[in-house]
């Protein structure tokens, strides 16, 4: 037998590792950008590495279940044994999936408190987005271990016991990451159309902060994913739930570092500069150097 013996574990494999190649490069510039350029590491920073070592642990355990488990190949070609680890499977893979982006939540909205946290309205939003992000992490962490009791009667059908409504529990948890997800998003779009520069500046900007939507597509297919996964070909429907689950962690992670990719190339092209030194410069330093703060009074009028 060949050792991708479907599509979907060999698509799971490539992109996996092709996009998180990508990932690495990304944070490691995110890394030289906030250490070397700015002298700066913070919370977000370390919230944005340890994004990268869960999806890294997430990987691992996509790889051995694909490699070794038998996932994301049709059940006629699984063994019962490889079944058994493949439905173990899908609780690490929520457990970690709740992990990473709760992880990617938390830098993302660090981010944008550093920028536009001169707001008092803002700084409001976003801690109450924050206590969100940690209450809906934890929930995931408490369903996946808890869901069936004992908990072996999760993957063993031979072990006497009763699991919940799987389905229902994880789409759920989906739908609760989307609407925060959603909420993050569109939270700087009120603050950045009222700043004072250039229609096609605030575009701009718009784009770049909303880089993690890509996210939200992801998450989309995996509500649709889990609804296939009680079904009759189990392990194949795991291993596309799999291949999404390291794809959005990956593209999450990247996500988090665009903030930190203009600077890097204004710094390869030897025009960084710290802070402005005239109005040229003006629309080309980051964010929280422009006039967030210079408008502060006016966006406190419109909470």
């Amino acid at each position: 037998m060949p050792l991708f013996a479907s599509n979907v574990a060999l698509a799971t494999i490539v992109c996996t590792y092709v996009f998180g190649f990508f990932a690495i490069i990304f944070v490691a510039i995110h890394l030289f950008v906030r250490l070397h350029l700015f002298g700066k590491f913070s919370i977000e920073d370390i919230s944005t590495c340890f994004a990268l070592i869960v999806t890294m642990g997430l990987i691992g355990q996509i790889t051995w279940a694909v490699v070794d488990e038998g996932q994301g190949e049709h059940m006629a070609d699984v063994t019962r044994s490889q079944f058994e680890l493949t439905a173990k499977s899908l609780l690490a893979n929520e457990a970690l999936w709740a992990l990473v982006n709760a992880c990617i939540r938390l830098s993302a909205s660090l981010s944008l408190l550093r920028i536009f946290g001169c707001v008092h309205a803002f700084r409001y939003q976003a801690n109450t987005f924050m206590l969100f992000t940690a209450i809906h992490g934890v929930a995931a962490l408490i369903v996946a271990v808890s869901i069936c009791h004992p908990i072996q009667a999760s993957w063993d059908p031979q072990v006497q016991g009763s699991c919940g409504d799987q389905t229902a529990a994880y789409v759920g948890l989906e739908v609760g990451g989307l609407l925060l997800d959603t909420y993050i998003l569109a939270l700087p779009a009120r603050y950045v159309v009222r700043l004072d520069m250039r229609i096609k500046r605030k575009f701009i900007i718009l784009f770049v902060l909303s880089a993690g939507a890509v996210v939200m597509v992801i998450t989309g297919f995996r509500i649709a994913a889990l609804h296939r996964v009680n079904s009759s070909d189990f392990s194949y429907d795991q291993g596309y739930l799999g291949l999404l689950s390291t794809l959005g962690a990956l593209l999450g992670v990247i996500s988090c570092c665009v903030l930190s990719i203009r600077p890097f190339i204004r710094y390869l092209q030897g025009t960084f500069s710290r802070r402005p030194t005239d109005t040229e410069n003006h629309d080309t330093i980051p964010l929280e150097q422009q006039q967030v703060g210079k408008h502060r009074d006016a966006f406190e009028d419109h909470r």
